[in-house]
């Protein structure tokens, strides 16, 4: 009704004439009910008593959620669509491929056709020439249209430009390796593939755990160089332990062609700010960049891409090594570990934060989705994290990869010392310690280790290392009544053999003085003999390696002449001396045990019975079975217990504490090496369960 008035107001209807009024009707009582359910409902009692804030917090809740499933979506669009892609470039890959293969069968079926008309006109009978009437032939040069290909420059705002564009087509080539043909690499299928997969799909931050011996460097190593040749960076830092540090400067220098600053160069400890400012590649010490004075400058500058090798140090979010690196700016971020898991999936979980903050749930989800409290390595969900770790981890296996390499052989030769000597060596042994007693602690272990080392190599370096001991007239008494000769004599008679063999021999020593005093042994001899060692120059190396190479004989390297030296045409190694650290003994049989070794590595070890030498040896090969383990798997077995230079100190310590008792003290070594072996199998087998094939470089 009209307010004032008796006369009916008329309300336009909700739908058309013909439209039936019963299905609006309900509509409406719907929607009502539905706008009155929360204030009649008991639900809606107790939000009218809610708190407003919490209300808002659930509604936040909503929201954040909604957010989560729209990037899951996202991210389930953006693997389908590379999926897509990648289909597609096998399909024209395929395409091309049998395209090609119809060209060069029609190329021979033309060619069997020319051949056959040829062989039919030739056995034709020859028609007698005619004479033809003369034809008139012009040539003219038919009108095309100028195609514009070189532009006029007239700023340089144009040229910048373009080279722009050039730069921006070559970095999003993802199909090949530009850089392949600037490395001196063997070209293996399953790195190449790696270090596609990296560039590609993983957006240059994966964890990169392929099985120990696999090559994870050159994959790293071509990423690099890959950007690098793109010109999609310019500055680039690795990270590794102390004892890999130079390692890796080789391998980049040599099979990369990349300069690197070492944190083991004067530079670093000379100018920090010089050194980590001014240097495009580094590599660093992870134990150097821990500390504050390294970390407060390495962290102001922007690294395109950072490489931490040996990431496991990396597994617990609460030291300073996961703390060091997760404070540096970096655009691109590889982390190389064979053994991601140890203890807890909480371990990976820290890895993969590093990598992709947000890949995995928050920690509390994680714990409460995946981990299980009495069974803290085994996942509840392993199809989900597999699916998830997918997105940022390869792991090659030596099955996929289709490694084989041949097996090894460990040979101990002991040489009993002379008449008398093993009294000699047994009371210098003492007198020793007690002379080591009166010097300070740095000064102790540095002549103990000398000396101690020395006496089991040879007596030129034995007495070269005397003439400089603090207590003249003790070297002076040692040197005088030490029986040296005839052990050394029935060491090196064992050589010649060896090096007269097919490959020759390559012998390991840790002293200048041993390998010159060896070389004129076989020179006189008539033995073949080639040398390097830290003063020989770059230039002349390799081609004495290949000198060795043809014509046989043995080869004579220091640990700095090992340096860029792989040595798998040869199958007989000897150490002839032994160093104190496992690591080192690995990087030797590592020359030559490798790929494209064609026979079974024969590995000798020269050692004196009754010397400190001997029962170091046989630690090193029943406890921690060295001469077993793959290259590259010593370093997981000793972990953070034994890292570097440890290893060595620990033995030294262990000898001076001993009173005498030298095969007690190392026996106890020796059980700490096996209970550290059996951890790293059980981490070893609890990864191939973990991880299995489904990281594969596919």
């Amino acid at each position: 009704m009209q307010p004032g008035t008796n006369r009916p107001v008329r309300v336009q209807e909700p739908f058309a004439p013909d439209e039936p009024v019963y299905p609006w009707l309900e509509d409406t009582i719907v929607a009502m009910a539905e706008a009155l359910r929360l204030q009649f409902s008991p639900l809606g009692k107790i939000m009218d008593g809610t708190i407003p804030d919490v209300f808002g917090d659930f509604e936040s809740y909503q929201r954040r959620l909604a957010r989560k499933e729209q990037k899951r979506e996202e991210e389930r669009a953006r693997q389908r669509e590379n999926m897509e892609r990648l289909a597609e470039m096998r399909r024209q890959l395929e395409r091309r491929k049998a395209e090609a293969r119809l060209a060069l069968e029609a190329k021979k079926a033309a060619e069997a056709r020319a051949k056959l008309l040829s062989q039919t006109l030739g056995s034709l009978p020859a028609r007698p020439p005619r004479d033809l009437p003369p034809v008139s032939v012009r040539f003219g040069v038919p009108e095309l249209a100028l195609q514009e290909t070189a532009f006029p420059l007239t700023h340089l705002r144009g040229f910048f430009l373009r080279e722009r564009a050039a730069l921006w087509w070559v970095s999003n080539q993802s199909d090949d390796l530009l850089c392949l043909p600037h490395c001196r690499v063997e070209r293996l299928e399953y790195q190449i593939r790696a270090a596609l997969r990296v560039l590609g799909p993983l957006r240059g931050r994966a964890l990169l755990s392929d099985e120990v011996g696999l090559g994870k460097t050159i994959e790293a190593g071509l990423v690099i160089k890959e950007l690098l040749t793109r010109g999609m960076v310019k500055r680039f830092l690795v990270l590794t332990v102390p004892s890999l540090v130079d390692q890796w400067e080789e391998e980049l220098a040599d099979k990369f062609g990349l300069a690197a600053a070492t944190t083991n160069q004067a530079g670093a400890r000379g100018d920090a700010q010089k050194f980590w400012r001014d240097n495009p590649g580094i590599v660093a010490s992870l134990h150097t960049l821990k500390q504050p004075a390294h970390l407060d400058i390495a962290r102001q500058v922007h690294w395109d891409i950072l490489v931490v090798d040996e990431a496991h140090y990396l597994r617990n979010r609460e030291s300073q090594a996961w703390q060091a690196v997760n404070a540096l700016p970096r655009q691109f971020l590889l982390l190389l570990t064979a053994t991601p898991v140890q203890n807890s999936l909480e371990e990976l979980y820290n890895l993969v934060t590093l990598l992709q903050p947000g890949q995995l749930p928050s920690p509390k989800e994680f714990r409460a989705r995946f981990l299980d409290p009495k069974r803290p390595r085994q996942p509840r969900e392993p199809e989900e994290l597999r699916r998830l770790l997918g997105q940022v981890m390869i792991r090659n296996t030596r099955a996929n990869a289709g490694v084989n390499l041949p097996p090894r052989r460990a040979e101990t030769v002991l040489f009993e010392p002379e008449e008398g000597g093993r009294a000699f060596w047994e009371r210098w042994d003492g007198e020793l310690r007690a002379r080591l007693s009166q010097l300070n602690s740095s000064q102790s272990s540095l002549w103990g280790r000398l000396l101690l080392q020395t006496a089991g190599s040879s007596p030129a370096a034995w007495r070269a290392a005397l003439e400089k001991f603090p207590d003249r007239g003790a070297a002076r008494a040692w040197r005088d009544q030490a029986p040296l000769e005839g052990s050394w004599r029935r060491k090196c008679e064992l050589i010649p053999p060896l090096a007269r063999g097919e490959g020759g021999a390559v012998v390991f020593t840790q002293f200048l003085e041993t390998q010159a005093a060896l070389a004129d042994f076989l020179r006189g001899g008539g033995v073949e003999t080639f040398v390097i060692n830290g003063a020989t120059p770059a230039p002349e190396r390799q081609p004495i390696t290949e000198e060795f190479h043809q014509r046989g004989g043995a080869l004579l390297l220091t640990h700095s002449g090992t340096e860029g030296r792989n040595l798998q045409f040869s199958h007989r190694l000897v150490n002839f001396d032994l160093p104190w650290n496992p690591m080192e003994i690995e990087q030797r049989i590592g020359r030559l045990h490798r790929l494209g070794q064609q026979h079974p590595v024969h590995i000798c070890n020269f050692v004196q019975a009754g010397t400190l030498q001997e029962h170091l040896l046989q630690v090193l090969q029943e406890k921690l079975n060295l001469f077993e383990l793959v290259v590259g798997e010593a370093g997981l077995v000793l972990g953070e217990r034994f890292s570097s230079d440890e290893f060595a100190e620990e033995v030294f310590r262990r000898w001076r504490e001993s009173e005498g008792r030298v095969a007690e003290a190392m026996a106890g070594l020796g059980e700490e090496l096996a209970a550290a072996r059996a951890a790293y199998g059980e981490s070893k087998q609890l990864d191939e369960t973990l991880f299995a094939k489904d990281y594969e470089s596919l």
